[in-house]
């Protein structure tokens, strides 16, 4: 007769052997991103609500509202210092209560792990193109309110409050003391 801690023991290998040996495609996938009525996969909660996806949605409000565009190129599948600058200063309260009012946002993802319609990934890949910005992510580029001067390009991921102090710099905007 086995003891207990053998029938646990045995019960345990067989369970593991099951869980490892069922192929990737069987195991249960990550669920489908969300998207916008064409298609476009939005952004993750990281960045929080309120981005353009578009290029010519910033620009109109921008233009309407005259402000400055902040676009984001980040890599939010697959890389990590876009996903820490994402939630540790996009998401930050100082960032939603000093930048983000005075600015448009346009957030252009560049995915690796994700599948995103084709549109999407040829206008982000012409956007970065069109404005010379570097290999590097995550990447931001302020524009003038007219969405064709160029005020600034920050590359990487520099800590929240030299970024916060970057923006407000480049854009033109009174930080809280």
């Amino acid at each position: 007769m086995r003891s207990a801690f053998s029938r646990f023991l045995l019960c345990s290998i067989m369970t593991c052997a099951v869980l490892f040996s069922v192929p990737a495609g069987l195991r249960a996938a990550d669920p489908a991103p969300k998207t916008d009525n064409a298609g476009w996969i939005l952004p993750g909660t990281n960045v929080g609500t309120g981005w353009h996806l578009r290029l010519k949605d910033a620009r109109a409000e921008a233009a309407k509202e005259d402000k400055p565009i902040l676009i984001v190129f980040s890599g939010p599948d697959w890389s990590p210092a876009s996903k820490k600058f994402e939630s540790s200063v996009l998401h930050s309260k100082e960032f939603a209560a000093s930048v983000r009012p005075a600015i448009v946002g346009l957030y252009v993802q560049h995915f690796v792990k994700t599948d995103a319609p084709e549109e999407q990934v040829s206008a982000n890949q012409s956007l970065r193109k069109a404005l010379s910005v570097p290999a590097v992510y995550p990447c931001t580029v302020v524009l003038g309110s007219d969405g064709k001067k160029l005020l600034g390009v920050i590359p990487g991921a520099p800590d929240k409050k030299a970024y916060l102090e970057q923006i407000a710099k480049l854009a033109g905007i009174k930080l809280p003391e």
